[in-house]
């Protein structure tokens, strides 16, 4: 074992939607022996759908995780070409032993090249753009 607490990352973005991250976050930040850090691309302050973030970490000054997870949002294709954001998210999730997302996060994961031959599922209006990622398209649960 090791005497570090499961690092977890939310790499969130201004559109997201704000049930994306808040459901997950409410269930990862109870784990036991876990920390969480709410990180962004320049940090600071992150509107979302009606509400606004405050105080997020730069993605780019932290060094490592062990759950990286990416909300969805309507805008989230617009972020999958944002270089900077997909290139920190790229570089968390190599190392990482778990990488997540919420519906069209996937995307931005994908974008990232972290769901190449592995099974995905995203929104579906969204959901036939896995394939140009390389993965295998499911049907989100949620959006069914």
């Amino acid at each position: 074992m090791t005497d570090q607490p499961l690092r977890i990352v939310f790499a969130i973005y201004p559109g997201m939607t704000q049930l994306d991250f808040t459901g997950p976050h409410q269930f990862l930040s109870r784990l036991p022996e876990s920390e969480v850090v709410i990180t962004s691309v320049a940090g600071g302050d992150v509107p979302s759908e009606g509400l606004t973030f405050a105080h997020t970490t730069r993605l780019a000054a932290v060094d490592r995780c062990d759950l990286i997870c990416v909300p969805g949002g309507v805008n989230a294709t617009e972020v999958a070409l944002n270089a900077d954001f997909v290139g920190e998210v790229r570089r968390l999730g190599e190392d990482a032993r778990y990488v997540t997302s919420v519906c069209t996060g996937s995307l931005i994961l994908g974008a990232a090249g972290l769901l190449k031959g592995r099974r995905a599922a995203c929104h579906w209006a969204w959901r036939h753009l896995l394939p140009v990622f390389g993965t295998n398209s499911r049907r989100c649960p949620r959006c069914a």
